[in-house]
């Protein structure tokens, strides 16, 4: 199956075309402005050098969060648009499950920290069992001290900007939690994860996602916070 998956949830935008699993073709774009200029055009000159047509592509992918209020509904949208358009199945994919895909392999506690600005963190723990890496808590917002007492004594690796930028106040030079640099842009992640992952395809009239937000969007008014 080919599959058109991009990420427009942080300043790392990423649009990969996959062949199953393999990762055919992928656009990095590192930038503080929004991406909605650039992601059809972007996704339109991937498929013309690929060699590939809309028409080709039997699922769209797209990263529901967190990050970005505007970039996530950028990316959802346009996703929802084109899957709507071209009666293909849509899924939506943590950016959080994705980072901590890149450390499919490690076994024992994993942990994805990404950078939310305003000095704190996006966490979530993972458990890797068996080559497989599988949820073990709810994803929450913290400042980088409130998730260095959270790991205080636990053997865990960490991989994220969050973890690079906050690696003195996370890690301080202790031998764990340990921290491991990865590719950060996901859309490939994504991809991949989202073909493992049937169940959470969406299809048909009327497709809708539920972004992955964490914290409350400064344009209703929520002011950031921990839980």
């Amino acid at each position: 199956m080919k599959v058109l998956a991009f990420d427009t949830s942080t300043p790392r935008g990423s649009i990969a075309l996959l062949d199953g699993r393999e990762v055919c073709a992928e656009f990095h774009l590192h930038s503080l402005e929004t991406h909605s200029a650039r992601l059809l055009t972007s996704t339109e000159f991937l498929l013309k050098m690929s060699g590939w047509s809309l028409s080709d592509l039997g699922l769209i992918v797209a990263g529901i969060g967190p990050g970005s209020f505007t970039g996530i509904r950028i990316g959802i949208s346009t996703a929802l648009g084109l899957a709507q358009t071209c009666a293909l199945p849509f899924a939506g994919i943590s950016g959080l499950d994705a980072l901590a895909q890149k450390l499919t392999g490690a076994e024992g506690r994993i942990g994805a920290v990404m950078d939310a600005q305003r000095g704190q963190v996006y966490f979530a723990e993972y458990a890797g069992r068996h080559g497989k890496i599988v949820r073990a808590g709810k994803p929450e917002l913290l400042r980088p001290e409130q998730l260095a007492a959270r790991l205080a004594g636990k053997r865990i690796v960490l991989a994220g900007d969050g973890a690079l930028r906050y690696r003195e106040e996370i890690a301080g030079g202790r031998e764990w939690p340990r921290l491991m640099d990865v590719d950060l842009f996901l859309a490939g992640a994504m991809g991949r994860l989202a073909l493992a992952r049937k169940r959470c395809w969406r299809s048909g009239g009327y497709l809708t996602s539920e972004p992955l937000y964490i914290r409350p969007p400064d344009a209703f008014g929520g002011k950031a916070r921990s839980r």
